[in-house]
């Protein structure tokens, strides 16, 4: 099941006790995704900490029974970023980072 998370105390929360400080492992996936998508790996390490322009989060059970984390970044205008995490004890797995150029309000919306 899906939840999306836009309270601003629970994000940071989230992060703060998930993400942040953690050693960041990139999968398979991510890296053959960001190829696909012409991605640059450096421009997700620099989007990846600015967590004050996460605006939401996606938190959802993954396949081997796992909590994944979608974080939303607001870049600009109909510009959004998301980066897919799944923490894993002092680590953070990094599963796919996605550039949207429109509004995501369908998209999310539909997740509730």
């Amino acid at each position: 099941m899906t939840f999306l998370i836009k309270d601003k105390k629970e994000i940071n929360r989230i992060i703060n006790e998930k993400i942040k400080g953690k050693k960041l492992i990139f999968t398979k996936y991510y890296q053959f995704g960001i190829m696909k998508r012409g991605i640059e790996h450096e421009k997700v390490l620099e989007i990846f900490p600015k967590f004050d322009k996460v605006f939401e989060i996606e938190k959802d059970r993954l396949k081997q029974g796992d909590f994944g984390y979608e974080l939303f970044y607001s870049l600009s205008k109909n510009v959004t970023f998301s980066i897919a995490t799944c923490p894993k004890n002092r680590k953070v797995l990094i599963i796919h980072a996605i550039l949207y150029k429109r509004n995501l309000d369908k998209r999310l919306k539909r997740k509730r």
